[in-house]
């Protein structure tokens, strides 16, 4: 927050709000080489495509290509802005074979997103653009859906960072922090994201110390990096295959638990670990990556 209020200071948010950007984007990459060959990778590339825009408009500002205080800056941004709910749409959708297709359902939010936008420009009534009713419920539940999604994982601090960027980042358009300009909201928004991947970074390995660490761990990183969504509709199909074979075990959000009483599963007969990695792989194959 210091850098963001010098830069302020000496006339140059935009420059900073920019690099920022980058830098996310360039952490995007970084991920990107972590999730290929898995159903995540769609989303990692809207994160880097969303920050690029970011930073483009952002840099077009700064030059003074774009009228900080016009509503051709406002729209733009506000464009730049949307793209942040892209990746998780698209981890809405990370379930293949659907995956590829879905790529068109996140294109068409974004589409719907910028109606606003064409509406400025078709009927403009000032100097930037401003959200109300409907609109601003619709980009508050997406931020609230992504806080859902990862709220119950180890990633939850990652996810209020990130509800909490996308606010500022749309304070502009729905009249809140009135007392900031738009290139500073951007550049605290951006910092707020590069907070949310360093807390990320930091909760990215499972702890765990059952014995039956590799089925544990695996079932864990799915249910971290998909997030609720996806992981309860997983957690149903491994109980459900665990029911029809009558197995001893049964899957909660934790781990692995006695189907009996509830309490942790410390050993796995070898047979039953054998099926279980089974189960495991017939279900999260279509989302891990593929062995070749």
């Amino acid at each position: 927050m210091t850098l963001i209020a010098a830069a302020t200071l000496d006339g140059s948010p935009g420059w900073l709000a920019s690099a920022l950007a980058v830098a996310l984007a360039l952490a995007g990459v970084a991920l990107l080489r972590r999730v290929r060959g898995t159903t995540l990778t769609a989303p990692t590339l809207w994160w880097i495509a969303a920050a690029l825009a970011l930073a483009a408009v952002e840099a077009a500002v700064a030059t003074g290509r774009l009228a900080p205080a016009s509503l051709g800056g406002s729209l733009w941004r506000y464009a730049a802005a949307v793209g942040s709910f892209c990746p998780l749409i698209a981890v809405l959708g990370a379930k293949r074979p659907q995956d590829r297709g879905w790529q068109w359902v996140v294109v068409a939010l974004w589409l719907v997103l910028l109606a606003p936008a064409g509406q400025a420009l078709a009927a403009p009534t000032g100097h930037r653009l401003e959200l109300f009713g409907a609109w601003r419920l619709l980009l508050w539940g997406l931020a609230a859906m992504g806080l859902l999604n990862y709220l119950p994982t180890r990633f939850a601090l990652s996810a209020f960072l990130v509800a909490a960027g996308q606010i500022v980042l749309f304070s502009q358009t729905t009249n809140q922090f009135q007392q900031l300009d738009a290139a500073t909201s951007v550049a605290i928004a951006l910092a707020l994201f590069h907070a949310a991947w360093l807390a990320g970074e930091i909760a990215r390995r499972p702890r765990c110390s059952a014995p039956h660490e590799a089925q544990a761990a695996r079932w864990l990183a799915f249910r971290d990096h998909w997030g609720s969504f996806w992981a309860l509709r997983v957690m149903q199909r491994i109980n459900q295959t665990a029911e029809l074979a009558a197995w001893p075990i049964r899957l909660q959000w934790g781990g692995f638990v006695d189907a009996s009483d509830g309490s942790p599963v410390w050993e796995l007969p070898p047979d039953l670990a054998s099926a279980l990695d089974q189960s495991l792989d017939n279900v999260l194959r279509r989302f891990e990556r593929l062995p070749k």
